[in-house]
């Protein structure tokens, strides 16, 4: 079976992806969904939301440029609260390769819960999302702004946050259902993938696209993708050459550079895979080099750590760094899938 359609989006992009969520809710029957919405501009109101009503998805907004905390490390409580409910969750990519390397630390199932992913356009610091908002109408412009530029692959990258002008992948690929529009005209029509045809199947997503995508549009979508990544790869390169001598070159040293901050663990509160599995100290107070390597090696890449860090270290640089260096001696990819096992006890 095909798992790969198109959508017509008639000019409303945003409009189509939320109605298109919509009669997912409705074919996977769920209870609820874990989801971005609009707000008024304030930081605090940017939390994602469990919605029990599909009629919520009015206000749902995945293109919003503001990420305040990994959703990800929201969806284990929310399965153990519901162990017999029907849930689902609408996650940037960051968060989808957050939530496969939770399942791989702590071994909770998501047997009942439904991943939805969307490309990524970028999402910039606090400060400037609430200046940018304030002249706008209503903050759903932001994103409608950024939709505009989704053929070229986004806009304005050295305003996005450090993590997402690094980011090792913009585009949804890993959840059950993915939802592409990067190198896309988003005004004319959308991608849509499904992860197998079994999942294809279940949720009939034949009858609920416009037809199957053409070799070409998935190459368009690939081509735009990968001048992204190679543009984030040369920024990373960039601003590591930068750091220079203080860019710890191997995990012994950033254990060292970790240890040095005492007893603030503010990157670890905040990042979804120590929400599951905490790298712990020995008894002599420094921390165990297999369970930094084991939080390394699942680093997802959200860069909820920088946003958190009260010394505005370049957490996203470095522990991006770190990471590629474990990638390349495990051969190993963080949050490809939940059924990939971690190459470490």
């Amino acid at each position: 079976m095909n798992t790969q359609w198109i959508i017509q989006t008639h000019g409303d992009p945003l409009g189509t992806v939320r109605r298109f969520v919509y009669t997912l809710w409705q074919q996977a029957a769920l209870d609820g969904m874990l989801v971005t919405t609009n707000d008024s501009g304030d930081e605090s109101l940017a939390q994602p939301l469990l919605i029990d009503d599909p009629a919520q998805l009015e206000g749902f907004n995945p293109f919003k440029p503001l990420m305040t905390v990994n959703a990800a490390r929201l969806v284990p409580e929310l399965v153990k609260q519901n162990p017999q409910g029907r849930l689902g969750g609408v996650l940037r990519p960051c968060e989808m390769r957050a939530l496969n390397e939770m399942v791989k630390h702590n071994g909770f199932k998501l047997d009942g819960f439904t991943t939805i992913s969307v490309d990524c356009l970028g999402t910039v610091p606090a400060d400037e999302y609430r200046w940018r908002a304030a002249r706008k109408e209503s903050t759903g412009e932001l994103a409608q702004e950024a939709l505009h530029f989704a053929r070229q692959g986004g806009i304005l990258g050295y305003r996005y946050r450090s993590a997402c002008q690094v980011c090792a992948s913009p585009a949804a690929g890993e959840a059950e259902v993915n939802i592409n529009i990067l190198g896309l005209p988003v005004r004319q029509f959308i991608l849509v993938q499904s992860r197998n045809s079994d999942i294809a199947e279940r949720l009939q997503l034949q009858n609920l696209t416009d037809g199957a995508a053409s070799p070409e549009i998935i190459q368009q979508h690939a081509h735009i993708l990968d001048k992204t990544r190679e543009r984030h790869r040369n920024t990373m390169q960039r601003v590591a050459h930068g750091l220079g001598d203080s860019l710890p070159q191997d995990l012994d040293a950033l254990i060292d550079r970790l240890e040095s901050c005492g007893d603030c663990q503010v990157c670890m509160n905040v990042c979804p895979i120590c929400t599951v599995d905490t790298p712990r100290r020995n008894e002599s107070g420094h921390y165990q080099r297999g369970d930094v390597l084991r939080w390394m090696i699942s680093c997802a890449g959200c860069g909820m750590c920088e946003q958190a860090c009260k010394d505005r270290l370049p957490l996203s640089t470095i522990f991006g760094h770190i990471r590629s260096i474990l990638a390349d001696e495990f051969g190993y990819s963080a949050g490809r899938s939940a059924d990939e096992p971690l190459p470490l006890a």
